[in-house]
């Protein structure tokens, strides 16, 4: 048995390197791993990665096309930056980085060629979900998976735009599309995890149209008309900044709308997760990340039944409790797999009267609906007479503890208006 096993790793292995020239694509500077399905990981640090706690397991039936434009089977850190053969990430390091913002230009040069060699011999680099997601579609899908990791952190839309792409690898976009090229192959989808950035910055106006942008020139620019597209809506920033609030409120809802203004977009929720920084998705959380993002893959992607369907927020209804005369808000979910589920409070909701918060009217409790299984109620201390609106996760590092049996979080949202009869 032991015999059979060596023979089936080295086999698949044989299938992901291939003898050279073997699995050659025309035009293609690149050795492309046979029978693999694409996977592209892109954004900023949550993508890149920067869980704490080391995970080095690797996998035969998954490998990644570093960012130093080399082959191997995928291993944590998945997007090493000091080894990207792209001038665009140098670019981005030296200039937007704040530990080398003070350096001469000679200075930052030699800092980060001796970063390039200690990442060559111990890889430099935090734990992002991109292993997690490959691991769970090859054992549930049967598929090897071949990853092209293009993430860094700390970018903007601006930083991705896909008008720098005259600019080839000197750009974030032109390195991307350039990666993507050389590989060739089955192209199968892009897991996007961005917008902390303009969050954080308040620049917001543009998001939606910048991100939709990115989505239709990623599959012009690919030749995949209808490339499926996985959007990670963001987390928590954990401090308290009132002046950051609306930037991730409106970061979180237009992520959250944004697969209905495409064919093949999806959104995964992460802000449930557990952080080991300010903002940035520990180990475990990424672990449970990537099994979100391929259980979503598995269904709208692969066309696999059983897994995650696509949660929105479908209805709210005002209601009255026939027990205790109550008002309530009955806040339905679409998309989830058997029923809500919660361990303690289910998360923050909060009630906005003309856009401010009032004591007059709040809400006092949220409970799991007993009679629909993808309802909550949540109480109101009072019904205010008018423009009255509805957050789920309000602020930069609301709580939230809301799943549905397969561990899917619920998308936040708002602030949206509500029904007052």
């Amino acid at each position: 048995m032991k015999s059979m096993n060596l023979v089936k790793y080295f086999f698949t292995i044989f299938l992901f390197l291939g003898l050279p020239g073997l699995c050659q694509e025309k035009g293609s500077a690149q050795s492309y791993p046979a029978d693999a399905d694409v996977w592209v990981l892109a954004g900023q640090s949550n993508m890149d990665g920067c869980g704490r706690t080391p995970d080095t397991l690797t996998n035969p039936g998954i490998m990644m096309y570093g960012l130093d434009n080399k082959w191997t089977v995928a291993q944590n850190p998945v997007h090493r930056i000091y080894d990207a053969a792209a001038p665009a990430y140098e670019l981005i390091i030296s200039h937007y980085y704040p530990a080398y913002k003070d350096l001469d230009s000679q200075k930052v040069k030699a800092v980060l060629a001796q970063k390039r060699l200690d990442s060559r011999q111990k890889p430099i680099g935090g734990v992002g979900p991109g292993i997690y997601f490959a691991r769970y579609i090859n054992e549930h899908a049967g598929k090897n998976i071949a990853l092209i990791p293009c993430g860094i952190g700390g970018t903007t839309m601006e930083q991705w735009s896909p008008d720098r792409i005259p600019r080839g690898d000197s750009s974030l976009y032109g390195a991307m599309i350039n990666r993507i090229k050389s590989v060739g192959g089955n192209l199968k989808g892009v897991v996007w995890f961005q917008g902390e950035s303009e969050a954080m910055s308040g620049k917001t106006d543009s998001y939606e149209n910048d991100l939709l942008y990115l989505v239709d020139r990623i599959r012009k620019d690919t030749g995949y008309k209808d490339l499926p597209i996985i959007i990670v809506q963001i987390g928590c920033f954990n401090i308290h900044n009132p002046a950051m609030d609306k930037g991730y409120e409106t970061v979180r809802d237009i992520q959250r709308n944004i697969y209905k203004k495409r064919n093949n977009l999806f959104v995964v929720s992460c802000i449930d997760l557990p952080l080991d920084d300010w903002a940035h998705i520990s180990t475990e959380g990424q672990k449970r990340l990537g099994k979100r993002i391929a259980e979503i893959a598995l269904t709208g992607v692969y066309n696999k039944k059983g897994y995650a369907e696509q949660i929105n927020l479908e209805s709210i209804k005002m209601c009255k409790d026939s027990i205790n005369g109550s008002n309530y808000l009955l806040v339905h979910f679409s998309g989830i797999r058997e029923k809500l589920q919660c361990c303690g409070k289910p998360g923050t909701f909060e009630l906005r009267v003309n856009g401010t918060t009032t004591y007059e009217f709040v809400v006092a409790k949220a409970i799991l609906d007993q009679d629909d299984p993808a309802g909550i109620r949540l109480y109101l201390s009072g019904v205010p007479e008018s423009n009255a609106q509805l957050v789920f996760g309000p602020g930069t590092n609301p709580y939230v503890n809301l799943t549905d049996n397969l561990d899917n979080g619920i998308p936040v949202f708002g602030p949206i208006d509500i029904p007052l009869k």
